[in-house]
């Protein structure tokens, strides 16, 4: 399995994960003429070997001729979507720019086609989110793992004013992924949206640099110069573990004593503790006693917090845990385009190939009383989608854990 884990002690933008890419390996060449299949004005990419403190990095960027500041969604989804991409590559950088697309909406509460890209809609920041997905692709990543990602702190001056740093589409992006941030006393945009929304984009899992045999190490230099070296570090490697099995926890406690209308409440607060699954069983204690087992299933280094949750939160005196294998399908989320709009559908692979694919229930709904219509109707509909544009061999990008 080939593993390439971000080092994010200084955050990262778009360009920073060009650079850092480039140098640890990619092929610019190949880079170059994938990115050629968009349209877009006339551009050039500066690659320039820079310093950062005491670092030697790779600095990218893209220089566009006649390039204006404001752009619509809609317009940079179909300008990805017409362009001769792999599917894979061009399905996960729509929906990067739909989630990018979802977070502005919703900070500044207007619908996701009405939404105006400012400082992440030009035409160099499409070229660093499609060459990002490009990348991972070409080098055959199967999976990226992403460090505590430093933030920054402050604020900085954008189209709409001077906001906070981490910038609200930012924290957004943060807050809908298991990514794990902090602030610092560094006064600088270290994260920025287009940054932030590559690495949740592509991430697997966040935390500590896997185990892995390094084969290669890239620094992608930022803009600026920073009391801390601006840079982005990707380690690349490769690591014998099987990706279709693991070790987990299983944490579980026998109730007969709380009230039942506490359960969802406790899932949710579990849930969002980076649980696994959660799930309740009925069953008989002694002296025939009606119960509930609550039971969760959660990463090993995970246990001791939702451990707390549970003694916190219900009534049970203790709870047992222990360690279980899990056999797991690679998958990915992919989104397709229907009669009733975008919907994000799983793929599941089972030997390299497709298995099964499940849309996303809530898409599902949403849409369905968007359009008056039946639930299973936009269900089969992006169902038959899914199995038409998923990859027939499991890809390198938007693998999931």
């Amino acid at each position: 399995m080939n593993i390439a884990h971000f080092d994010c002690h200084a955050g990262a933008s778009g360009n920073m994960v060009l650079g850092a890419l480039l140098d640890a390996g990619l092929n610019k060449e190949h880079l170059l003429t994938e990115l050629r299949k968009l349209d877009l004005p006339p551009w050039e990419m500066v690659d320039e070997r820079t310093t950062r403190g005491p670092l030697s990095a790779r600095f990218v960027d893209f220089k566009i001729e006649g390039q204006t500041g404001h752009h619509f969604y809609r317009g940079i989804d179909k300008t990805i979507a017409s362009a001769d991409l792999r599917t894979n590559v061009r399905t996960a950088s729509r929906e990067l720019f739909r989630r990018l697309a979802e977070a502005e909406a919703a900070v500044h509460g207007t619908t996701v086609n009405e939404v105006e890209f400012h400082e992440v809609g030009a035409a160099d920041a499409v070229l660093d989110i499609v060459g990002a997905m490009v990348a991972i692709d070409l080098l055959s990543i199967d999976s990226v793992t992403v460090s505590p990602i430093n933030t920054g702190s402050g604020t900085v001056m954008t189209a709409h004013g001077r906001l906070p740093i981490p910038a609200p589409a930012t924290a957004r992006l943060l807050a809908e992924s298991d990514a794990i941030s902090y602030g610092s006393k560094t006064e600088f945009e270290l994260l920025t949206p287009t940054g932030a929304a590559v690495l949740t984009q592509l991430a697997s899992e966040y935390g500590p640099h896997p185990h892995m045999r390094v084969h290669s190490i890239g620094y992608g230099a930022g803009s600026a110069d920073l009391p801390i070296p601006n840079v982005l570090r990707v380690v690349m490697g490769h690591s014998e573990s099987n990706p279709n099995s693991d070790t987990a926890i299983v944490i579980e406690a026998n109730i007969d004593d709380m009230n039942p209308e506490i359960y969802p409440y406790v899932a949710e607060r579990l849930f969002r503790a980076a649980a696994l699954d959660v799930w309740t069983t009925p069953i008989v204690m002694k002296e025939g006693r009606p119960a509930t087992q609550l039971s969760i299933l959660c990463q090993p280094d995970n246990t001791d917090e939702l451990t707390k949750i549970v003694l916190s939160e219900t009534t049970t005196l203790g709870l047992r845990t222990q360690k279980v294998d899990r056999t797991i399908l690679k998958r990915e989320i992919i989104a397709v385009e229907t009669q009733f709009g975008m919907i994000n559908v799983k793929v599941s692979y089972l030997d390299d190939s497709v298995r099964d694919v499940a849309p996303e229930a809530s898409d599902c709904k949403r849409l369905a009383i968007q359009h008056a219509v039946a639930w299973r109707e936009v269900y089969d509909a992006a169902r038959s989608a899914g199995f038409s544009l998923a990859p027939t061999t499991s890809p390198s990008i938007g693998t999931s854990s």
